[in-house]
């Protein structure tokens, strides 16, 4: 075997050095395929699309063919996708050609993600296939692979911007908050759901509450009110201090959407 077949055998990680030096017998250079630049073509609370521009090139005096390509997906050391890509496309002689491979990333299928959500801004993936060309000797399988990393998308912020208490009843407490959300992301997010229970002063006063939070435009924000009935009889003393004003309101919960969850605890101190 020619030197020029040993290294190319390492070079494309080819299934045999045998294609190799038959080409080299018909006095053909292995083509080649090499990763141009990745993109990140869309990116919203359900994953991202990233766009591989590859170049085909084929040095030899006749044209060759892609007969298959595939690729691979992993983020954060774990395999979560798979693919094909179309084969057909014609590699000309003495030419290049561009080939282009999109993979969608669902953070649905990221194992652990939710918990990165909490600590990093950004994720880690590869991609890594083959490109199949049909030669005079057969199939060879050039491989290609790229890292890069992904920036994690940014559930709702909240705040808790105030609060006013009626009294419903000589029992009941209508009770109002206001919540101004934030989304931090460049991208629209879709609705989101808070699921929170509501302390005053440390006791509980509402548990298992669920509210609906509105689709946000790019950095867009939203004031919503929360209205909420809080038994005197089951919260005491603790809930009465809101009807004469004063103590200490916490909110504490979760806000979920397309399969990612991020943890809430908001503050509020009501002066008299």
């Amino acid at each position: 075997m020619t030197r020029f077949a040993a290294l190319a055998c390492s070079a494309f990680l080819l299934s045999g050095c045998a294609g190799l030096q038959r080409l080299a017998d018909l006095s053909l250079t292995p083509p080649t395929v090499t990763v141009e630049r990745a993109t990140v073509a869309a990116l919203d609370v359900e994953g991202a699309t990233v766009r591989l521009d590859l170049t085909l090139t084929n040095p030899n005096g006749v044209a060759f063919e892609v007969a298959r390509a595939g690729w691979r997906l992993e983020v954060e050391e774990h395999e979560v996708s798979e693919g094909e890509l179309p084969g057909g496309l014609a590699i000309p002689a003495r030419g290049t050609v561009p080939f282009a491979a999109t993979v969608r990333v669902k953070w649905a299928d990221v194992t652990h993600l939710v918990e990165r959500v909490r600590r990093q801004e950004q994720v880690a993936y590869r991609v890594s296939g083959t490109v199949g060309v049909a030669t005079p000797v057969g199939v060879m399988d050039l491989a290609f692979k790229h890292a890069g990393t992904l920036p994690v998308p940014r559930l709702p912020t909240l705040r808790l911007a105030g609060a006013s208490a009626d009294f419903a009843s000589l029992t009941e407490l209508t009770l109002q908050l206001a919540l101004e959300v934030e989304n931090p992301n460049g991208f629209p997010l879709p609705g989101a759901t808070l699921t929170f229970d509501l302390l005053v002063n440390g006791v509980a006063v509402a548990t298992g509450k669920e509210a609906t939070l509105a689709p946000l435009g790019a950095e867009g924000r939203a004031s919503i009110t929360l209205p909420l009935r809080v038994s005197l009889l089951g919260a005491g003393r603790a809930a009465g201090t809101l009807g004469g004003g004063g103590g200490e309101l916490r909110l504490r919960g979760t806000v979920r959407a397309a399969g990612l969850e991020t943890p809430v605890d908001l503050r509020l101190h009501l002066g008299k």
